[in-house]
């Protein structure tokens, strides 16, 4: 059995972001400069941070040697070293605000992007073959987008994420239009009692577990039950509209009361009391770990560890191996048997990483990306008008990411 494994670098020909195309928006956005007058007009309202915080958040985006995960992981260590309350109550809020900056413009390349995506995903039709093979398909994932769910709605292929039940959530806007949001449930209930809903040894399909939250994933109630927004069958563009009325009816509700709440989507049910949807984007240094609270569910790190287990070969594409939780786990499942293969595809790979050099005989490294790789899987050879396209955009898609990085 073969499962993927999935960074940054997969969706990358589907337009979405590495880390230093999306560190180089982030700063575009939020300058030094633009940071401190931020605090001055919060200031004005009534609150602001703490100058040394507003200070080290300003040092640390003007440190070009750091990407927006390095500039995340301080501010984290930053809110656990610090002892005064306020300054503590401040770093925190710094830590939600560049996540939420985070979340918007992953957000907003997930919208902008959809046609583009939408195009690209030709090049990733040999997931049909894989599903095929493997039945099911494990694929595990580190990004935030809905680029697996809007591929496995494009070649038709059911996936499930574990959810367990549907539920059609009531969203009014601000000119009173109730609207109803397809969502798949996952209760703490289920969590707790291990009752989630993948696809069986044998069924066609894909089993998608995302460990690090996603744009689409939301916390919901005290007892942080959680909601996916729930794919329309064959058809791959709803899931930006979905994000799009999401988002509208929180930005509304904002400029109504004059209120933002921070990483959470704010409507108004049919009573027009108001409710929120946490986000659930992990990012930083310090994930699954006890030192800082989280939304993603941790319970999916576990998932993964046991749902690893069914394949005997694992490919992963555009993971650069630099999260210690996924590595160590990797490492285990690698090291359990002789007969498991690992093959990184990777564009910028030179050879076996470090961590996995005394298991090098059992590594394949695949320099090349990841609409390449899926085309060599396939049976069928792209028609010379695909080549064509598929170059074009490349080509624009590499423009973009120099423009950005360099």
């Amino acid at each position: 059995m073969k499962a993927l494994f999935i960074g940054a670098g997969a969706a990358y020909d589907c337009g979405m972001p590495l880390v230093w195309e999306l560190t180089a928006e982030l700063r575009r956005c939020l300058t030094p400069e633009r940071i401190v007058s931020f605090n001055e007009g919060w200031k004005a309202q009534g609150g602001g941070w703490n100058q040394d915080v507003i200070s080290r958040v300003a040092i640390l985006l003007g440190n070009k040697d750091l990407h927006y995960e390095h500039i995340i992981g301080a501010l984290e260590i930053e809110f656990s070293r610090e002892r005064n309350e306020g300054k503590r109550q401040d770093y925190h809020a710094a830590l939600g605000f560049l996540l939420q900056a985070v979340y918007g413009l992953l957000m907003e390349r997930q919208v902008k992007n959809t046609d583009y995506a939408l195009n690209a995903l030709d090049d990733f039709s040999a997931i049909k073959k894989l599903a095929q093979e493997n039945n099911p398909l494990w694929i595990f994932s580190l990004n935030h987008d809905c680029i697996i769910e809007m591929l496995a709605a494009s070649a038709g292929i059911p996936i499930k994420s574990g959810f367990n039940e549907e539920v059609s959530i009531p969203m009014k806007s601000t000119d009173g239009v109730l609207r109803q949001i397809p969502f798949e449930r996952l209760s703490r209930a289920s969590i707790e009692s291990n009752c989630y809903d993948f696809h069986k040894h044998g069924e066609y399909g894909i089993n998608l577990i995302k460990l690090h939250g996603g744009l689409d994933l939301f916390g919901q109630n005290d007892e942080l039950n959680y909601l996916k927004i729930k794919p329309v069958e064959h058809d791959p563009a709803p899931f930006a509209h979905q994000l799009q009325i999401i988002d509208k009816i929180n930005q509304d509700i904002a400029v109504r009361d004059g209120v933002a709440c921070m990483n959470e989507n704010v409507y108004e049910d049919e009573q027009g009391r108001i409710q929120f949807l946490r986000k659930t984007l992990l990012s930083g240094a310090h994930k699954f770990t006890k030192k800082l609270s989280q939304i993603a569910p941790s319970e999916f790190l576990s998932l993964f560890k046991g749902s690893l287990n069914y394949a005997d070969a694992l490919v992963c594409i555009g993971y650069s191996f630099g999260d210690k939780h996924i590595d160590e786990n990797i490492v285990d499942w690698l090291s359990l048997s002789g007969s498991r293969k690992l093959t990184i595809v990777n564009p910028g790979i030179g050879g076996c990483p470090d961590r996995l050099k005394y298991l090098s005989e059992q590594v394949e490294c695949n320099p090349i990306g990841a609409a390449e790789y899926f085309i060599q899987v396939s049976d069928d050879k792209p028609t010379e008008m695909q080549s064509i396209l598929r170059k074009e955009r490349s080509v624009a898609r590499d423009r973009i990411r120099r423009e950005l990085t360099e």
